[in-house]
C-alpha cells in the first residue's frame, strides 16, 4: 500500500511495473494516460492496471491516492 499527497502540480513519467497496481482517488484530480489516451479521475473514483501496462499520469496541487500493489513485497532496510 502507498499512500500519496502530491504537493504540487507534476508529473508520472510513462513507465511499466511487473505486478497489478490497483488506486483510488482520495482528493484532488488525476489524469491517468494509457497508450496516449488521457483518462481524466477525480474524488472516488478507481482504477486498475494490470502488471504489464505501460501508464504515466498528472496530478494537481493537493491530490491524494491510496494505491495497492500485488504480487511484490516492499524491500525493506533493518535497522540495527
Amino acid at each position: 500500500m502507498a499512500f500519496w499527497t502530491h504537493e504540487i502540480d507534476g508529473i508520472s513519467k510513462e513507465h511499466v511495473h511487473d505486478y497489478d497496481e490497483y488506486f483510488v482517488i482520495v482528493q484532488g484530480k488525476y489524469t491517468l494516460i494509457i497508450g496516449g489516451k488521457k483518462i481524466p479521475m477525480g474524488v472516488g473514483q478507481e482504477y486498475f492496471i494490470p502488471k504489464g501496462l505501460a501508464h504515466a499520469g498528472e496530478y494537481i496541487a493537493g491530490t491524494r491516492t491510496i494505491h495497492a500493489f500485488g504480487g511484490k513485497r516492499v524491500k525493506r532496510e533493518i535497522e540495527e
